[in-house]
């Protein structure tokens, strides 16, 4: 395990915001027709097996960047059992109506919802919490055959799980998604329990960085085939962030309060890390070299209060403090950095190259308190730009649809892959 080095603060500059306030069109009848079936994961060898078990009128175009802008959903995806945890969004490879939110629940299992929000497909694991899900599309198993997989963190057994995409099963009535993770499948951190997931790839292969529950530890591990058309996992290192820093001036400073990792999100150029209490940081996808601070919270360099609450600090009016990550990804240097920001019900918006602040929106019933995840691909009615979701502050996820809020807030829509 490696300690990284103490860094200081990098500060954006910052930008005046205003309210516009809209209303959006509400999707129509279920897309999809398929029956709702439960899927039991399967269990690793020492795990005993479980039991089987109005519309509204068109908002006009309002002035664009850098404006507070607010939106409303186009549709919820209900959990019906356990918290809301990490969501993802995955696009079907021929039929862009079947496409599908993934949506992980810590004590619920994981589920599948269609674009109306509706639940079709529920997996199950044996004491399963599964917190964070990511999507990596044509994972390759063998010379053959390649696949779009989730990885999914599970905190119950400490282990990341491999579920497969099978939309040409799914046409014969098989269920769409299917376990594929490799029976000996290590536990990623020792003394802790996985919270987030980020996949990316390179020409050297596919690999995780996964972030500690209620700690500043990532790790990095390689997604290889395995026997049996199955996914392996190898943990290939790990490291800490900074816990003690320096302000602008070279004052040491410790944050008054606990600083876990809240949010991951990467390319093949760099993995983004929201640290709570600290700010949003920026490494080499393979953890290696320093860390550099894109931006810091509001209470950065604060002293503590005597009752041992946090002050205000040096650090950004744009960052209350920060929460889940996500990537706007549009072809070459362009496409956005989005963070929640916990505390004031704002998503921060950088752009990705050079990394800039850009402006900030609102989601009306999304307090941006939780999982987040975007895409810029072309999904079947009303997201065929894109979508976003988000946890309510109900026990749901919320669709918005990426156009209707990239048209207020003055931001790219471009869904080429």
């Amino acid at each position: 395990m490696r300690r990284l080095p103490v860094v200081g603060a990098v500060l954006a500059a910052v930008a005046v915001a205003m309210v516009v306030s809209t209303t959006a069109e509400l999707p129509g009848n279920a897309l999809l027709s398929d029956p709702e079936v439960d899927v039991v994961i399967v269990p690793t060898p020492e795990q005993p097996s479980p039991p089987t078990p109005a519309p509204q009128p068109k908002p006009k175009p309002q002035p664009q960047s850098q404006a507070l802008v607010y939106v409303r959903p186009n549709g919820l995806a209900k959990v019906t059992a356990g918290t809301p945890a990490g969501v993802a969004i995955w696009r079907h490879p021929t039929d862009r109506r079947k496409s599908v939110v993934l949506g992980a629940a810590e004590d619920g299992g994981i589920a599948a919802y269609n674009l109306a929000g509706r639940r079709f497909l529920r997996l199950q694991g044996p004491e399963s919490r599964l917190t964070g899900v990511d999507i990596h599309y044509r994972f390759r198993f063998d010379p053959q055959w390649t696949n779009d997989i989730a990885v999914v963190s599970d905190g119950a057994t400490g282990r990341l799980r491999a579920l497969a995409f099978r939309p040409v099963a799914a046409s014969y009535g098989q269920p769409l998604v299917q376990e594929v993770t490799a029976p000996d499948a290590p536990t990623i951190f020792p003394d802790g329990s996985p919270r987030d997931v980020t996949v990316w790839q390179d020409p050297t292969g596919v690999y995780a960085v996964v972030a500690q529950e209620s700690a500043t530890r990532l790790a990095l591990v390689r997604l290889t085939p395995a026997t049996d058309r199955k996914v392996a996992f190898e943990v290939i290192r790990t490291i800490d962030l900074p816990t003690d820093f320096v302000t602008h001036d070279l004052t040491p400073w410790t944050p008054c309060g606990p600083t876990p990792i809240a949010g991951l999100t990467s390319d093949a150029s760099a993995v983004f890390i929201s640290q709570r209490g600290v700010g949003i940081w920026r490494i080499n996808p393979d953890l290696t070299g320093e860390p550099t601070l894109i931006d810091v919270v509001a209470q950065f360099g604060a002293p503590p209060n005597p009752d041992g609450t946090c002050g205000m600090g040096e650090g950004s009016d744009r960052l209350n403090d920060v929460g889940a990550l996500a990537l706007y990804r549009a072809p070459g240097t362009t496409g956005y950095l989005i963070a929640a920001t916990p505390g004031d019900g704002r998503f921060a918006v950088y752009t990705r190259q050079p990394i800039a602040y850009a402006g900030r929106f609102r989601i009306a019933s999304v307090p941006a308190t939780g999982s987040l995840a975007i895409t810029n691909l072309s999904l079947g009615s009303p997201y065929a730009k894109g979508m976003l979701a988000a946890r309510t502050t109900g026990n749901s996820f919320a669709l918005i649809r990426w156009d209707e809020l990239a048209r207020h807030a003055g931001l790219i829509v471009n869904t080429r892959s």
